[in-house]
């Protein structure tokens, strides 16, 4: 149900505000994270307009739950400011994905912990796999390489087993400095926007940058969090799975083998599969999640 009227009280501690409306006080719910998103916006005499449900707890009470924040506004007597637009988001992240050009989807695989607690262990990339197109779409080059650790040359049993590797594989893998070499030639040469699912990919990239001692390429790169753009544009609650994102656009995947190459060709078709959504959502349709957003 969608309600909206003026903040009449607001409370951190609850999570709560109360709205006027229709001459009737309604106490609304935030779930944790998108109070986070929302709290500077929560002010006393604000004018909001939600989506919100009403959910039947264990102990039988009735809570009303805010599903989706559609526009926050301040009133002023200089006119009204809106601080939040859900469709304005959502146009802006349209043409933000709409803008990039030459894109290198890119997925790394890490070598992981050992089951016995090892506080001087550093995961490392071990291997690569990206796909380079232009801006047309037209796939210009598909690459997958392992990678030498640096620092741990033999792979942890934890790694063995998640991973679609063996050690023998890494150890006839490229060396560090050659990977970024490449990829250094490669981002200088095509200047691509870097899409990445999450974090974790950006994050072990600048972190080998350290452990190796190699001069960072972050003022030379742009990446895009691909994971982060479907959060907000569809206020999701939880993060979405690369595997089910995928098969949100229509795609099938009855496993997924944490490879480099194949993560980074599922995040190019989900990156397509959202283009077209947002450009044409009556024709590329969702298949809904089955977990709750």
């Amino acid at each position: 149900m969608t309600i909206q009227g003026k903040i009449e009280h607001f409370s951190p501690e609850n999570r709560t505000i109360v709205i006027k409306d229709r001459h009737k006080l309604r106490t609304i719910h935030f779930q944790r994270a998108l109070f986070n998103k929302f709290q500077k916006f929560l002010m006393r005499g604000f004018f909001i307009v939600l989506e919100y449900k009403t959910f039947e707890r264990k102990n039988g009470e009735k809570r009303d739950t805010v599903l989706t924040v559609k526009k926050i506004v301040k009133p002023s007597w200089r006119g009204a400011k809106t601080l939040y637009s859900d469709r304005a988001l959502k146009d802006q992240t349209r043409a933000f994905i709409n803008s990039i050009k030459t894109k290198l989807f890119l997925d790394f695989e890490m070598s992981m912990h050992p089951y016995k607690v090892d506080k001087g262990f550093i995961q490392e990339i071990i291997q690569v796999g990206y796909v380079l197109e232009d801006e047309n779409g037209k796939i210009l080059k598909t690459y997958k390489t392992c990678i030498q650790p640096s620092r741990h040359k033999k792979l942890t049993k934890r790694t063995l087993k998640f991973l679609d590797l063996t050690q023998a594989d890494v150890d006839q893998g490229v060396s560090y400095q050659a990977f970024y070499d490449h990829l250094k030639t490669l981002i200088m040469t095509h200047e691509p926007a870097i899409i990445v699912w999450g974090r974790n990919d950006y994050l072990s990239l600048k972190e080998s940058y350290q452990v190796n001692k190699v001069t960072s390429l972050s003022g030379h790169t742009r990446f895009v969090n691909l994971l982060k753009l479907h959060k907000n544009y569809f206020n999701f609650k939880n993060d979405l799975g690369l595997k089910r994102a995928y098969e949100m656009y229509g795609h099938e995947k009855e496993n997924q083998r944490h490879d480099a190459l194949e993560d980074a060709q599922m995040t190019r078709k989900i990156f397509h599969g959202f283009k077209n959504h947002m450009n044409d959502p009556e024709t590329y349709g969702l298949i809904p999640k089955k977990e709750s957003a």
